[in-house]
Order: structure tokens, then sequence, then C-alpha cells
């Protein structure tokens, strides 16, 4: 099987994050049955693997970022289960920051295929498997294999019927609560930190952000219901930004001397994040990792999670950010403000259907002197005329034939004291560091040689 065969094989089964194959919560409310039965065929890896679990809705992947930098600087064999992925689908496999080769990839899901046929046909009743358990078991399958010595697991939806729910973690991560995915998790708070909630194991400790009353009284009652030790974790007191190589730090206090801590992540809300995986990290010291304080240090420095306030070109200032809540949006123009020192430019932006997006354009309001919008290379993604007829949008926008064009205009209007921003979609980000320049892999169009 070649990559591109491997990517044609995994693409070709209903995903719930490119919209594919199923309808409604049909694929999420499988629940994780079907994932522990094909690890269960191929004997069982995810059993040899110290995990942590990362839910949440905001700030999952930057923990894991943070947790896995910091276990690299300890010198362990770190594996990193995360998603979506920016250009390629290898990304999600990540062992010491390195993405799974292609050949790899394709050897294990060539190994995988018959497995998923047999089960498939044994349990007909249960229907055909997800894009999302494949890969979580490929994941599993290959960490264990390379004899990794802590797997970093990001939730990929909710967590009570998340396929990576299969794994026995020895430390769980619950980030900020937003509403995100109502139709699937619901339409309060409470309703989604339920689902949120469903990766807490019995006695296994869990480290929950600050966060609202209602989510984190969910959060509380099934630690206390299944024994398991809970932390809430004030976000780090915020010294201030500073430069590394040129490249922006944040700089927080440590949670247990108050000494500087800094931090790679940026923006004031990375506050939060980074005091989560402090005590995540903190948590694994006490299961026997060795990751001191020092290894904390220097890997939350080292620390690096692309398409998230990343900046793609100097000059003009163009900065690209996932976010896709307008809770995140929010986040991202105090962090322009209060990292970069710009509070207004030309914005570029896409998003999906299913998200808020007058809510989103609202809080890009007092900061974009110019409004572009585009269509993310998503199969989810908005066209912008569809977009501006659903919303009914009226405030100043242009509609760009393309990312890259619309980087172009972007650029072309930046004035000195401003930055371009592209958002809305990490599909968005994505396409704006391609045309931005910035090195990157392509996967190969899987159905092109069918």
């Amino acid at each position: 099987m070649t990559y591109e065969e491997a990517l044609r094989w995994i693409y070709g089964f209903a995903d719930l994050e490119r919209g594919v194959g199923h309808a409604g919560r049909e694929a999420y409310a499988a629940g994780p049955a079907r994932t522990r039965r094909l690890l269960s065929a191929v004997g069982d890896p995810h059993h040899k693997l110290t995990c942590v679990h990362v839910g949440g809705s905001k700030g999952k992947g930057s923990v894991c970022a943070l947790v896995a930098s910091a276990a690299e600087a300890a010198g362990l064999r770190t594996g990193a289960y995360t998603q979506p992925h920016l250009h390629s689908f290898r990304e999600r496999f990540a062992i010491d920051g390195r993405p799974i080769e292609p050949q790899a990839f394709a050897d294990l899901c060539r190994r995988l295929a018959p497995h998923v046929e047999t089960t498939t046909d044994a349990h007909s009743e249960d229907g055909p498997y997800s894009t999302f358990e494949l890969a979580t078991v490929l994941a599993l399958l290959w960490f264990a294999e390379q004899e990794v010595d802590l797997a970093v697991i990001e939730v990929g939806l909710g967590g009570r019927l998340d396929a990576t729910r299969v794994i026995d973690p020895a430390v769980v991560g619950l980030t900020t609560i937003v509403l995100e995915h109502t139709r699937v998790l619901g339409d309060s708070l409470e309703a989604i930190a339920h689902e949120k909630a469903g990766i807490i194991k019995p006695g296994v400790p869990v480290v929950a952000a600050a966060q609202s009353d209602g989510a984190l009284a969910v959060f509380r009652a099934a630690c206390e219901e299944r024994g398991a030790p809970l932390a809430v974790a004030d976000p780090l007191a915020w010294e201030g930004a500073a430069r590394r190589e040129s490249r922006p730090l944040m700089m927080a206090r440590s949670p247990d001397d108050g000494g500087s801590l800094p931090v790679g992540l940026v923006g004031p809300h990375q506050r939060q994040n980074a005091a989560v995986a402090w005590h995540l990290c903190r948590e694994l010291a006490d299961h026997g990792l060795p990751i001191d304080r020092g290894a904390i240090r220097a890997g939350f420095g080292a620390a690096a999670w692309p398409g998230r306030l990343e900046v793609v070109a100097g000059n003009p200032l163009t900065i690209v950010d996932g976010a896709h809540t307008p809770e995140a949006i929010a986040a991202i123009v105090t962090a322009l403000r209060e990292v970069f020192g710009v509070r207004r430019g030309p914005v570029i932006f896409g998003a999906l259907r299913d998200k808020r997006v007058p809510q989103m354009l609202d809080a890009l309001g007092d900061y974009a002197t110019r409004l572009l919008l585009v269509q993310p290379d998503h199969p989810r993604g908005w066209t912008p005329e569809r977009m501006v007829r659903r919303y009914g949008l009226t405030s100043d926008f242009e509609i760009a034939p393309s990312i890259a064009a619309a980087l172009r205009q972007a650029q072309a209007a930046y004035r000195p004291d401003e930055a371009v921003l592209a958002t809305g979609s990490l599909a968005v980000a994505a396409d704006a560091r391609a045309a931005a320049g910035v090195p990157h892999e392509v996967d190969p169009e899987p159905w092109a040689g069918a």
C-alpha cells in the first residue's frame, strides 16, 4: 500500500469532522465499543502505554503541545495524537515532534485493513467504522510499537462517546468549556461539560481549568462519583511578553515558587492552558515520570503549535490563527494588542458551516480595518456568498477569490502599526501559511489516481 492509497482508504470511511458519510450524531453516538473491538484484534496496544488524556473545548491542542514539549525536554520518547491537521494527515501522529513517515503510515493502514474488514463483518449491526476511530487505533498501535514513554492523547469530540476513551490514562486534563458542536454535545455549558467529563476514570487524577461555575460543578460531581482526585488550575500570573530568537514568548510565574516561566505559546489565554499543562506535568512526575521543574521550564519555553497565533511574515506583520469560536477570536484580538502591540489591521476570514459566524465577526469588529471573506479549503467550508446570505451580513466586506489573493490584498492594505490576521478556521490558517511561503508538506490528493 502506498501513502496515497492509505489516505484513500482512511478517508473512505464516515468522518464527522469533514461531514462525510453519515448524518447527525450517528458516527459519534456509536461510542468506543467498535474501537475497543478493533484494538483487541491487534493485541490491545493501548494497555502497553502510559497516557495523558486531554479533553475540553478550548485549548486542548495547546495543552497537549506544552505537555509533550516538557516530556521531550525531560528526555522521554513522547507520542502525541492530535487533530485536526494543518497540511498533512500524518501531523496527527507524532513522536518527539516528528510526524510519522508516509510509508510507515501506509504500512500500518495495510496491516489494520484486514482486521477492519473482519470485525465489521462479524458485527455488521454496529455499522461501519469512522475515520477517527481508525486513526485512533493507528496512533495507539504505532506508539506502542515504537515504545514511547508517554502518549499525549487529545480527545476528538466530546469525551463520553469519543474513540479515545478506550485508553487508561495516568492523568486527565479538562480545558475550558464553551458552546461548541451544540447539535451533537448539547446546547448548554453544563450539557457539554457532561459529555467532556466522560473521560474521567475511577481513581485517576483530574486537572481542570478554572471556568464557569456550571461546568466546574459537573466536573466536581463526576470526580466525586468516580473517586477521582480533582485539582482546579487557576490561570498563571502573567509577567508580560518577551522574545527569544525573534520569536515571541509569554512570561508567566511558576505556580510553585513564583519564578519566571517562559511559555512559547503566546497570548493571555495561554495562561490558563499553561496552568493546566503545568499541573498535568506535576501529576505525571508523581506517577513516576522524570518530568522535573527544569524540564517543564525548558519544554514550555520551546513549545510551538503551528497555526495558532503564528507569525508567518514579518514585513508586513502577518499572523494566522485557527480560532473558530467567538471566545477564541476575542482572545486573539486581546493577544494582538497585549503581545504584538497592534490594535487594528486587515482581516482574512473564513468559517465552517456549524460555527457562530455573526458572533465571530462581532469579536473582530473593533480590529478589522478591512474584512476579506474567503472559502476555507474544507468540505464543510462556507462559500462567502452563502455565508453572507445565511447570516444577512451587512457590514463592510469584500469577497476574495482565494486565500492567496486575499493575502495579497490584505498585505497591500497594511499600515505600519497594524498586523494582517487570517482566522476563522484552521483550514484558513493552513492556506494562509502556505500562501505566505511557510515550508510545509502537502498530502497527495487521495482520489486523483483512483
